[in-house]
């Protein structure tokens, strides 16, 4: 009788690139609690409204009044604003497509669409939800106005969103931990 043994990966950057691919398959596809779908789900819907309406708004505000060698008029400037935010939503219709084409294969490009997925996932969390946050608490950097508590809350949601991201994490050890057990007492009841 033989036993397969996974194979190890060598080296640090490829233990962390597996880490971290291992990671945000069990957060794309992977078992969830409510709070966990909740981690999930709000980052996803502040990165789409921010792609379709933030985004979309700083190019017309761009292209109207704040760089000097275009100042188009409004309605110019409203057909390209609308055009980025199409053009945006369509690009996250196809990445939407290429994350669930990912699910169970292996590859360079699917770990790849898996490693970007989570660089997105934490940009969100670690630098647009606390951006969010100073924005409504009166913070703008065009034009420069940097209110003490908008930086305050800035920075405590950014430290929130950290914290959300290390649960996260100590939920996918204890999530792998039980499916590992699981396997090994499935695998001593087969042999």
């Amino acid at each position: 009788m033989t036993t397969y043994a996974l194979p190890r990966r060598r080296g640090l950057l490829a233990r962390l690139i597996g880490e971290a691919d291992d990671f945000t398959t069990w957060l794309l596809f992977g078992a969830e609690t409510w709070l966990i779908a909740s981690l999930k789900a709000v980052p996803a819907f502040l990165f789409v409204y921010w792609l379709v309406t933030y985004v979309p708004n700083s190019v017309f505000y761009g292209v109207t009044l704040y760089i000097p060698f275009l100042q188009f008029s409004e309605e110019v400037g409203f057909i390209i604003a609308n055009g980025v935010a199409w053009t945006n939503l369509i690009l996250v219709v196809i990445l939407a497509y290429l994350i669930q084409a990912s699910r169970g294969r292996q590859g360079p490009g699917w770990t790849l669409i898996r490693l970007f997925t989570l660089a997105n996932y934490l940009l969100v969390m670690l630098l647009l939800i606390p951006y969010f946050v100073f924005n409504v608490a009166g913070g703008s950097f065009i034009p420069l106005e940097l209110p003490l508590i908008a930086l305050g809350l800035g920075v405590m949601t950014a430290g929130g969103t950290a914290t959300a991201l290390a649960y996260l994490y100590y939920e996918f050890r204890r999530a792998a931990r039980k499916d590992a057990q699981a396997a090994a007492a499935a695998s001593a009841r087969a042999g």
